[in-house]
């Protein structure tokens, strides 16, 4: 029999009730039975105390003699008239009187006056002594020989043992209630969360679960929500990158088969300009395909960096001179501002390049004409600054915790006509990471975007 989560819970909840009605029960019951042992000694003691002087009292004053003890017995309660001595009289505990042979000598019960006690139960008993030394007789409680005092325990147990039963099934009942209430507020969370990741395995990534509490079943929603979100944002992201592709694959490859198909058609060799347009073309192909390979091992983190003593300034000479070549081509102003006191950095000379390729052609490709682009390198105690500031169009606040995302678009219908294949970022933060580093953007959109990467300074170690 399979058993729902509300059954359990509910069931775990009485058994802890009974078990500690049953731990709490024993307890109590063992200490009412030691309490009430512990209170009929004492009033035994205390009886038998009481009785012993009277007595004795009485052996004195009757020249020391019992003759005539049973009938000045049943005068003893106006031998000390306190309130605690009726007390006494009023629970009806008695008292045995032997001589020293063993002979009753007073006995609740008339008729076991005249009778004997055992002389191996004599030493049991309280002995009256005259002085230090000469015992002339002994009393016994007679709850030694009858059973009342021993009803009256057992009497007094089972009321508690009762009234302990009766508060373990109304607590039961509390606590069957209790659970349902507690059951539904675990269950019913559980069970939309269950739903929202059945919709989830169809492909319905829209849901989102009622945050109820700020426990933990609800940062398990909070979580959950958070997840069904970013799996939303990936598919979306993942199917625009399947159309962009697909684009970015069909427009070479197109120029290659047209170009090829005139070539055969017209049974003529391809002219210099011809050979030219197909060659930019492959290269675009390989660059895409390239992109998506360094993508690829980045996340598998099988990316491996050949890393060696960098020198900036040599490094930045060697294909600075491109960047402003492009810069020039779209009218933009490109500056260069590296500080002097900038330290060596230990690092991947062809992937250092990629992700300062990579940051300089994305601010190029959105800064407009007449606009300005700057790279500048600088250092501080513990890293190696790289950052990339433009005045171009810039990022909204909706996209930017987006935009290092792989196949991410921020301006979705103007990025083809801008060239790139939207792995740029991507890369880059991949690279950087790799590196040990970090990677940061602030825009706004109309004021332009600042990327700032940091990478560890050198340092011998680091070899």
């Amino acid at each position: 029999m399979k058993l729902k989560l509300s059954a359990k819970i509910n069931i775990l909840i009485v058994c802890a009730v009974i078990l500690t009605g049953i731990i709490v029960g024993s307890l109590a019951i063992e200490a009412t039975t030691n309490s009430f042992d512990d209170f009929t000694r004492d009033l035994w003691q205390y009886r038998i105390s009481t009785q012993s002087k009277y007595y004795l009292d009485y052996y004195t004053s009757n020249g020391y003699s019992w003759e005539g003890v049973e009938n000045a017995a049943a005068n003893q309660q106006a031998y000390n008239n306190q309130s605690a001595q009726r007390f006494m009289d009023i629970t009806s505990i008695g008292v045995i009187l032997t001589d020293t042979e063993g002979e009753i000598l007073v006995h609740p019960e008339k008729g076991m006056v005249g009778g004997h006690i055992s002389q191996n139960l004599l030493p049991y008993g309280n002995a009256l002594k005259l002085g230090d030394d000469k015992v002339v007789g002994y009393i016994f409680p007679d709850a030694y020989f009858n059973s009342r005092f021993w009803y009256l325990e057992q009497s007094f147990s089972h009321r508690v043992l009762v009234a302990i039963i009766r508060g373990i099934v109304l607590t039961s009942i509390f606590a069957m209630l209790l659970g349902v209430a507690i059951s539904k507020m675990i269950v019913t969370p559980l069970k939309e969360l269950i739903s929202a990741i059945s919709q989830m395995s169809k492909g319905d990534f829209n849901e989102q679960l009622p945050v109820y509490s700020d426990d933990e079943l609800g940062e398990l929603s909070r979580s959950f929500n958070t997840m069904a979100e970013e799996i939303d944002n990936e598919t979306t992201i993942r199917q625009q990158m399947f159309a962009d592709i697909s684009h970015e694959l069909k427009t070479p490859l197109t120029v290659l088969a047209t170009k090829l198909e005139t070539s055969l058609e017209r049974n003529k060799p391809l002219d210099t300009v011809d050979v030219a347009a197909l060659y930019d073309e492959v290269i675009r192909l390989k660059s895409m395909v390239g992109e998506m390979q360094d993508l690829s091992r980045l996340e598998a983190k099988q990316t491996v960096l050949n890393k060696t003593l960098v020198d900036f300034k040599t490094f930045f000479s060697e294909f600075l001179v491109l960047i402003e070549a492009e810069a020039e081509d779209r009218k933009i102003d490109f500056q260069v501002n590296i500080a002097p006191a900038v330290a060596y950095c230990y690092a991947d000379p062809y992937r250092l390049k990629q992700i300062v390729l990579n940051l300089v052609n994305n601010a190029l490709r959105y800064t407009p004409e007449g606009g300005k682009v700057e790279l500048k390198v600088e250092s501080d105690e513990n890293n190696f600054i790289i950052m990339v500031k433009d005045n171009g169009m810039g990022i909204s606040p909706e996209d930017l915790p987006y935009i290092f995302q792989r196949f991410y678009r921020a301006e979705k219908s103007r990025e083809r006509s801008r060239g790139g294949s939207g792995l740029g970022l991507a890369i880059t933060k991949g690279f950087v990471e790799a590196h040990g580093g970090t990677i940061s953007v602030e825009s706004a959109l109309g004021k332009g975007s600042t990327f700032v990467v940091k990478l560890p300074l050198y340092r011998e170690e680091d070899e």
